[in-house]
């Protein structure tokens, strides 16, 4: 089932948000086979017949809670991608590292999902789901760079598929080594200290630029330029 029943979506608004929000809690503290469809009716006070009756299965609520992850992920992101404003291709880009880690941090269990989902090979429609989440990634920072091409940005000889997949790879393992220490290695993405960590994803952003951005060009009647 791709998409919950009309009796889950007429539920008044409070009721399914706390459907929601004790199904991720279960997902995202056991994992998807340990995760007891039991332990949330009874966190909720419902009948076990009633989640199967919004989505059909285990299986079609966890579908319906990571998509419903992604698209509270992606829709600030496409507004700074789609934003009419004067920002340069850096100003985005350290805008969407900004707000990704902001987001990650903000919100632990759909972190911890995700997570789950990428170490975890037994998950349901693992492939699948991850294989979305990474084209989607890499079409959009692709676009990002296209766009500040066509704004003359970025180096026109550079191949924005190849531009995306280094974004997004170093997005990626930033965002992880924020609650990882382990792969933060001491960087500082993992540190409690908000300006520490923001000074790391600025040096990340600001060597990404640095490779990304068109050579300034002469002004025109400069004297050394013929």
């Amino acid at each position: 089932m791709d998409k919950p029943t009309p009796t889950f979506d007429n539920l008044p608004d409070g009721k399914r948000q706390r459907v929601l929000d004790e199904s991720l809690t279960e997902f995202a503290e056991h994992g998807y086979h340990q995760a007891s469809i039991n332990r949330i009716v009874g966190r909720l006070g419902i009948a076990k017949g009633s989640v199967f009756q919004y989505f059909g299965s285990k299986e079609g609520l966890f579908q319906h809670l990571f998509q419903s992850a992604l698209d509270q992920i992606k829709a600030p992101l496409r507004a700074i991608r789609d934003a009419d404003s004067p920002e340069d291709f850096g100003a985005r880009l350290r805008r969407v590292f900004t707000t990704s880690a902001a987001f990650a941090r903000s919100h632990p269990l759909i972190w911890r999902l995700y997570r789950r989902l990428i170490h975890q090979e037994d998950f349901p429609l693992r492939a699948r789901l991850l294989a979305e989440v990474r084209a989607e990634a890499l079409t959009f920072f692709r676009e990002l760079v296209e766009a500040a091409q066509a704004r003359g940005e970025v180096r026109p000889d550079l191949a924005p598929q190849a531009a995306a997949f280094v974004i997004e790879a170093c997005l990626d393992r930033a965002l992880a080594a924020q609650d990882q220490p382990l792969l933060d290695a001491g960087f500082g993405l993992a540190a409690p200290n908000d300006a520490l960590r923001q000074a790391r994803l600025d040096a990340i952003v600001d060597i990404l630029r640095q490779g990304l951005l068109a050579a300034p060009r002469p002004p025109q009647g400069d004297m050394h330029a013929s």
